[in-house]
């Protein structure tokens, strides 16, 4: 017994290394193309977190594997535009689809319909994560008449925010993700390593 289900997990790692490199080279091509996608949805986020404060965001503008976040004319800081990385922002999505993937003996529309699932609540972290972003980077460099817009109490939050994601977050959240799509496969009736 103790023997299949060991093969099974060793059919897992296999899946998940070859899936992992899959992704990757999607990743790597499409990752311009995402950027894309994700330019207009956090332009008007980043327009409705300033409601009722300073307007500061103009635009925020796909170019390669970059996205730009460009400030309102009214900022009198030239150097405020800020760049974020695909890698840094997306690369989590690669080990996301790829454990999504890696489970095997999962019929292909359930799969299917996870794997979309997946893909909405990542799309939503990285829309947050660019926020988290871009918050830090004006908590840091915004200030009214030489004083700091922000308090701080929330400068330090984004700035903690903004290394919590980028050393620890980009690690953790795909996997949470995926155990949380599986959470039958770990304490339903049917464990994930189940034998037939």
């Amino acid at each position: 017994m103790s023997g299949r289900v060991k093969s099974k997990k060793t059919l897992f790692l296999i899946r998940l290394v070859l899936f992992f490199l899959l992704f990757y080279v999607l990743w790597y091509f499409l990752s311009p193309a995402y950027n894309h996608v994700l330019a207009v949805p956090s332009t008007a986020m980043l327009k409705l977190s300033e409601i009722g404060g300073k307007h500061i965001t103009h635009s925020v503008e796909a170019k390669g594997r970059y996205l730009f976040v460009h400030h309102a004319a009214s900022v009198k800081n030239p150097d405020l535009t800020v760049r974020v990385k695909s890698r840094v922002l997306h690369f989590d999505m690669v080990l996301l689809f790829a454990l999504i993937c890696a489970v095997p003996h999962i019929p292909w529309k359930r799969r299917l319909k996870l794997f979309l699932l997946g893909f909405a609540v990542i799309f939503g972290l990285h829309l947050f994560k660019i926020l988290i972003f871009v918050k830090r980077e004006y908590a840091q460099n915004i200030k009214v008449d030489g004083i700091p817009y922000w308090s701080p109490f929330l400068v330090r939050v984004y700035y903690y925010l903004g290394d919590f994601i980028v050393l620890v977050g980009n690690q953790i959240f795909p996997i949470l993700i995926w155990s949380l799509l599986y959470v039958k496969y770990w304490w339903g009736k049917r464990p994930m390593f189940s034998i037939r």
